[in-house]
């Protein structure tokens, strides 16, 4: 019975050491340090090449293969999926355009990702010189690949 009451003490002190830790954030609770959170994201590709090319996308993960698509300029390709408990969800796409191409990762566990994209949807653009994650942070395009030359 004494080991009982031993265990349910040291179960109580560690959660209110835990609940009290300066380091965590407001918004998180202890429950989300035991049993990590899954989110919820949305990836879109738009084509916004101002040459009016159309963009080939071919989309995958290790589990899912997105299929084929051809946009016309203005058009987008959208997806939705749940990160895994593991944290290790990979998207890439393959790009190309008339005179370019590039295989790119556009969701990866990553903080610095996440952040750009408001911790909920990631939009890219191609554009003429490559391809730009809206930065939803800042509120403005950066261009984090460029075209390879080539089909």
């Amino acid at each position: 019975m004494n080991y009982i009451k031993t265990f349910l003490l040291a179960i109580f002190i560690s959660l209110f050491l835990t609940s009290h830790d300066r380091v965590l954030a407001s918004s998180t609770t202890t429950r989300d340090i035991i049993v990590p959170k899954i989110s919820d994201w949305q990836i879109t590709v738009v084509n916004g090449i101002v040459t009016s090319e159309t963009l080939f996308i071919h989309c995958k993960s290790k589990d899912d293969d997105l299929g084929e698509q051809n946009l016309r300029l203005g058009d987008k390709f959208s997806w939705n999926f749940r990160e895994n408990m593991l944290h290790t969800t990979l998207f890439w796409c393959y790009l190309s355009k008339n005179d370019g191409h590039m295989n790119v990762k556009v969701f990866w566990d990553d903080v610095i990702l996440f952040h750009r994209c408001g911790w909920k949807q990631c939009v890219w653009a191609a554009k003429t010189d490559g391809l730009y994650l809206w930065n939803s942070a800042i509120g403005e395009y950066l261009l984090l690949e460029k075209w390879e030359a080539g089909w």
